[in-house]
C-alpha cells in the first residue's frame, strides 16, 4: 500500500546568518592564544616539518613563551584546522621534509609570496587577483598567475611541460631589498643536505634578518644550521598568500554553499573543440611542429602548452620523431608489421596498430588486421585510454564501405569497440563527431548494443541521442515500491530525512528531496538519470542526509526544519560526516552499485561519480569510512584517470576543494599526480592558486590547501609543480 508522504520540511531563516560586524571586531579581556597568524604558521610547519607539536608551538610563539598555550590546546587546534588523526600529513624523516620544501621552492606562486613577505610591500602587476601575504594589510596586488602573460610571464622558448626550477625567481640581481647570502648554507651541492635545494633556490629570498635566529636556534638547539634556516624561511618567507579580493567566490571564501565546486572562480576553463594533447597526438607530432598545425585552444597556444612548444627530447619512438618519420615508418606503411613490430611501444604506450591507425590509410591497417599477427594488441590502450580505433585519421572515417569491413572482422577478434578514453569516448563518440549522416550512423551501429555504446562523454556527446526519462507516474510508482521494501528493511530507513520530491517553498530543500529520491529509486533502475544527468551515485555524492548539515550547508536555522521520521536514539545530532550516515551512504553506494549502476557515468556538468564524491563527501568526523566509499566505486571499476571537461582529474577537484581524505585516497589507487588541467594547471598549481584566494578569516581552508600541497609533494605523493609532458602521459 502507497506510504502517506512525510511533512514538507520548512526553513526558517535566522534574523542574522553571521555575528554582527561589531561582535566580530570588537575585542574583550585578554587577546586570543591563537591568532589568525599563530594558526597559519602552526598548520604550516606541521605539514611541511619533522618537528613535534611542542617545539611548533615554542616557535610560533617565541616572542611571548610565558603565554604560550599547552599542547592540549595545540593538538586541539591543529585538529579543528586539519580535522581529526592529521598525523599521517605530518613528514616521516628529512628526506621527505626535503623534497615537500624543495616544491614549494618551486612554485612561481609562492615564491612571489614570499619575496613580497621580503619586501614588506608589494609590487603592481597585471593580475585580477590582488594577494597580501601573512599578516599584511597591504592593498597593492601581486601577481599570482603562474601562466601570466604580461610582465612576468616565461621567457620566450621555454617549455612549459618541462621541469624549471624557480631559482631564478625573484632576481636578487633586479631586486634592491634583497641580499645574497653567503652563508654556508647556500653553498650546499649535491647530496650533502636534503635542504640543499630548497636552500639554493631561496637564497634570493634571504636579507639581514637571516643572520639574526637567536630564537630559532634557542628553540630548535640541536637541529643543523641548515634545518634552521629551512624552518625560518617557512615561518618568515613562505606566508600565507592571503586574498584581499573586494568580491571572492564563495567556495575561496570558506563560505559552504551547494555545489559550489561547479561555479569555483578558481576552476579551470573548459576545453574549446577537442581536447589537447592526448596520447595518440604524439603519433602526428612531427607535422604538428614542422607545419605549425596547432590543433589546440588559441589561449593553449598563446600560454606555449600545446605540441609546438613542448620538448620531446626523452619521448622515445621508432616511428616519430620531431624531424619526422623514421626508416621503420615508412617500411610499416609500405609493407605492414612484422610479428618483431608487435611488441613495440613509444613512451606514452601508443603500439603499431595506433601508429598505423593515426599516419597510415585505413587500407593500411586493414591489411595489417586481416593477419593474426597483430591480434596480441588489438585491446591495447594508450595512457590516454585510447585504443587504435580512437587515433584512426578523421578523414579515413569517411570510407564507410572499407570501415564496415574493418569493424566486420574486429567483432571476429574479440575486440572491444566499447572501450572508452578518459574523456568518457568510445568509438562511436568519434563517428558523431566526424559528421556521418544519421543513416550512415545507424547504419553502422546497429548490430552493436545501443545502451553499451551510447554514454554521455565529458563534452556531453551521446552518440545516438538522449533517451526518455521515465515519466512522473513511473517515478511514483517506482518510489512506492521503495518505499514498501523499507518497510521491512530497517537499515535504510533509520536515518533518511523527511526530504520529500513534493515541492518546496525553497528550491534548495526540493532539490534535495529530488536527488535522495533519485539515490533510492538506483536501486530499482540503476539507469535513472536526476535532472542534471547524474545517475544514482552522483545523487548520493550531493545528497544531504542529516537536518545538521542541511542547515549548515544552507545557513538556515536548524529549528525550521523536520526532523527525520523515522530515528534512532541521538539521532537529532547527527551530521552527515558523521559514522553512522557514511556508513549509511556507503551501504546505499553499495546497493546501487550492485544493481549495476556506470560508476563512470557522466552527468551534464562532464563529471563522474568519483570527482562528485571528491569534491562533496565529509572529511570532518568519520575519517575512515569515507576511503571506503571510494574504495568501493574503484573497486567497481571507476577510473581514476577519468578527466572532466576542463581536463581535470577526481583528485584536481579533491585538491580544489581541500579534500585531503579524498586526495590520499585516490593516489592510493594510482591517481596520476602529474595529469593537468585545461589550463595547464598541476595539482600543486591548483593548491597554491586555492590558497591564494582564501580570505584572511578561512583558517581551515589554507590549512586544507596547504597540507594537500605538501602531500602531494612528498615521498608518498611525489608530484612537482611542473610535469614534463611525458611525466603527465608516459607509462609508469
Amino acid at each position: 500500500m502507497k506510504q502517506p508522504s512525510p511533512p514538507v520540511p520548512m526553513l526558517t531563516i535566522p534574523a542574522s546568518a553571521s555575528p554582527s560586524a561589531q561582535s566580530t571586531n570588537t575585542q574583550t579581556g585578554r587577546p586570543p592564544m591563537w591568532t589568525k597568524s599563530a594558526q597559519r604558521k602552526m598548520a604550516r610547519l606541521y605539514v611541511y616539518t619533522t618537528l613535534p607539536l611542542d617545539i611548533i608551538v615554542k616557535l610560533v610563539h617565541s616572542r611571548s613563551p610565558d603565554s604560550a598555550p599547552g599542547v592540549d590546546s595545540a593538538n586541539k587546534k591543529l585538529n579543528s584546522l586539519l580535522d581529526k588523526e592529521p598525523r599521517w600529513l605530518h613528514p616521516r624523516n628529512e628526506t621527505d621534509m626535503g623534497r615537500r620544501v624543495t616544491q614549494l621552492s618551486n612554485s612561481p606562486t609562492r615564491l612571489r609570496s614570499a619575496a613580497e613577505a621580503v619586501f614588506d610591500h608589494p609590487r603592481l602587476s597585471p593580475s585580477v587577483t590582488p594577494v597580501k601575504p601573512e599578516a599584511s594589510a597591504s592593498p597593492f596586488p601581486l601577481d599570482i598567475s603562474p601562466f601570466s602573460t604580461g610582465a612576468a610571464a616565461s621567457p620566450v622558448g621555454q617549455n612549459l611541460f618541462a621541469h624549471h626550477p624557480a631559482s631564478g625567481y625573484p632576481s636578487a640581481g633586479t631586486s634592491p631589498g634583497l641580499q645574497v647570502d653567503t652563508g654556508p648554507y647556500a653553498e650546499y651541492s649535491g647530496d650533502a643536505s636534503v635542504f640543499s635545494s630548497f636552500l639554493r633556490q631561496t637564497t634570493c629570498l634571504s636579507s639581514s634578518t637571516d643572520r639574526t635566529t637567536g630564537s630559532f636556534h634557542r628553540v630548535l638547539s640541536g637541529y643543523s644550521e641548515a634545518y634552521v634556516q629551512t624552518v625560518k624561511r617557512l615561518v618568515k618567507r613562505f606566508t600565507a598568500p592571503i586574498s584581499s579580493r573586494s568580491s571572492i567566490s564563495p567556495m575561496s571564501a570558506g563560505v559552504t554553499t551547494p555545489l559550489q565546486w561547479l561555479d569555483d572562480d578558481d576552476g579551470p576553463g573548459a576545453f574549446e573543440g577537442e581536447p589537447h594533447p592526448l596520447p595518440g597526438d604524439f603519433l602526428s607530432l612531427d607535422i604538428s611542429i614542422q607545419q605549425q598545425l596547432c590543433h589546440a585552444p588559441r589561449e593553449a597556444h598563446a600560454q606555449r602548452r600545446c605540441l609546438c612548444f613542448t620538448q620531446f627530447d626523452t619521448y622515445i619512438s621508432r616511428w616519430v620523431t620531431i624531424q619526422g618519420l623514421s626508416t621503420v615508418s615508412h617500411r610499416l606503411l609500405q609493407a605492414g608489421p612484422t610479428r618483431s613490430d608487435v611488441t613495440d611501444c613509444d613512451s606514452s604506450g601508443n603500439t603499431v596498430l595506433h601508429f598505423l591507425a593515426a599516419r597510415g590509410s585505413l587500407e593500411t591497417l586493414f591489411r595489417a588486421l586481416q593477419t593474426d599477427i597483430c591480434n596480441p594488441i588489438l585491446n591495447s590502450t594508450n595512457t590516454g585510454g585510447q585504443t587504435f580505433l580512437h587515433v584512426i585519421r578523421r578523414g579515413e572515417m569517411q570510407k564507410l564501405n572499407l570501415l564496415c569491413q574493418l569493424l566486420r572482422l574486429l567483432s571476429t577478434r574479440a575486440f572491444n569497440i566499447y572501450a572508452r578514453d578518459i574523456y568518457g569516448r568510445n568509438f562511436f563518440h568519434l563517428l558523431y563527431m566526424e559528421g556521418l549522416y544519421p543513416e550512415a550512423m545507424q547504419y553502422i551501429s546497429y548490430q552493436y548494443d545501443v545502451e553499451t555504446f551510447n554514454r554521455r562523454d565529458a563534452f556531453g556527446i551521446m552518440p545516438a541521442g538522449q533517451p526518455a526519462r521515465p515519466s512522473h507516474q513511473e517515478l511514483m510508482d517506482l518510489d512506492s515500491i521503495d518505499r514498501d521494501w523499507m518497510e521491512w528493511d530497517p537499515t535504510p530507513s533509520a536515518f533518511l530525512p523527511a526530504f520529500s520530491p513534493v515541492p518546496s517553498s525553497d528550491p534548495a530543500i526540493t532539490k534535495q528531496g529530488q536527488l535522495l529520491q533519485n539515490a533510492r529509486l538506483a536501486r530499482l533502475v540503476p539507469t535513472l538519470e536526476d535532472a542534471d544527468g547524474g545517475n544514482g551515485l552522483h545523487s548520493l555524492a550531493m545528497s544531504t542526509l542529516s537536518c545538521g548539515s542541511m542547515a549548515q550547508k544552507y545557513c538556515v536555522d536548524p529549528s525550521g526544519l523536520e526532523q527525520p521520521v523515522r530515528r534512532q536514539q541521538n539521532s537529532d545530532n547527527l551530521v552527515d560526516s558523521c559514522s553512522t550516515l557514511l556508513e549509511f551512504r556507503h551501504s546505499l553506494a553499495t546497493g546501487i552499485l550492485t544493481a549495476g549502476a556506470d560508476p563512470n557515468h557522466y552527468d551534464l556538468n562532464g563529471n563522474t561519480p568519483l570527482m562528485v564524491f571528491a569534491a562533496e563527501l565529509p572529511e570532518d568526523n568519520d575519517y575512515k569510512t569515507g576511503p571506503k566509499i571510494f574504495d568501493l566505486l574503484v573497486e567497481y571499476g571507476a577510473d581514476v584517470h577519468a578527466r572532466n571537461r576542463a581536463g581535470e582529474t577526481a583528485l584536481h577537484i579533491a585538491v580544489r576543494c581541500g579534500r585531503k581524505l579524498a586526495m590520499k585516497t585516490l593516489v592510493r589507487h594510482g591517481a596520476n599526480v602529474h595529469a593537468r588541467d585545461a589550463d595547464g594547471r598541476s595539482v600543486l598549481d591548483v593548491a597554491d592558486i586555492k590558497m591564494a584566494s582564501c580570505r584572511d578569516a578561512d583558517q581551515s581552508g589554507y590549512a586544507h590547501y596547504e597540507a594537500c600541497r605538501a602531500w602531494l609533494s612528498s615521498i608518498k605523493g611525489l608530484a612537482v609543480q611542473q610535469p614534463t609532458v611525458l611525466d603527465e602521459w608516459g607509462r609508469p
